[in-house]
């Protein structure tokens, strides 16, 4: 774990956001191109694998002018780069059986037969604003130093936690009508 410098450097900075954010994003995904849950689940609806995504900035995106670090320029930044990982989230992820008139033999029965929530690399069409992340340790005029950094990333990983435990849902219909069926078991009898 990183530990702010104090005065901070621009890719120490950048070192310790990746501690609260990109790593906590990072954690614990479940579902991704390389785990679905379950077969029937296209492809496309992940961007990723569950080891997550990879941090897109250094130190020198931040911006440095002789020994000062711009404000404005912190926020953007963190704010752009902690929204890159927004699909990384809770996907609720439902399997319906259509069709057919009961169970018969290995075929089952219509209805939800898989129903569980877990978190996913989604596509980057599942991504959500962060809303507004209080920064007002992190202004413009003020001088920036590490607490008020550390508490700035604490909002921002709260503003990517709140989105990251709000559920996508994906509902996959198959159909396992009798005439399918009847198909899969005359395979068996010939």
């Amino acid at each position: 774990m990183t530990t702010l410098t104090n005065p901070v450097a621009a890719q120490n900075i950048v070192d310790r956001f990746k501690d609260l954010v990109t790593d906590v994003a990072n954690t614990s995904i479940i579902w991704g191109t390389n785990n679905k849950p379950f077969s029937e689940m296209p492809d496309g609806n992940y961007v990723g694998d569950t080891t997550g995504a990879s941090i897109s900035i250094t130190g020198t995106n931040i911006g440095v002018t002789g020994n000062i670090i711009t404000a404005s320029t912190i926020k953007s930044i963190l704010e752009t780069e902690t929204a890159l990982y927004t699909n990384i989230r809770q996907q609720r992820a439902i399997l319906n059986v259509t069709g057919g008139g009961g169970n018969t033999g290995s075929r089952p029965t219509p209805g939800i037969i898989f129903d569980q929530t877990q978190v996913a690399n989604l596509t980057i069409d599942n991504r959500a604003s962060l809303g507004v992340v209080d920064a007002s340790n992190v202004n413009s005029g003020q001088i920036i130093d590490s607490s008020n950094l550390e508490t700035y990333f604490v909002n921002l990983a709260t503003a990517y936690n709140t989105i990251r435990t709000t559920a996508v849902t994906q509902q996959i219909d198959v159909c396992h009508a009798s005439c399918h069926s009847s198909c899969h078991s005359s395979r068996g009898r010939r």
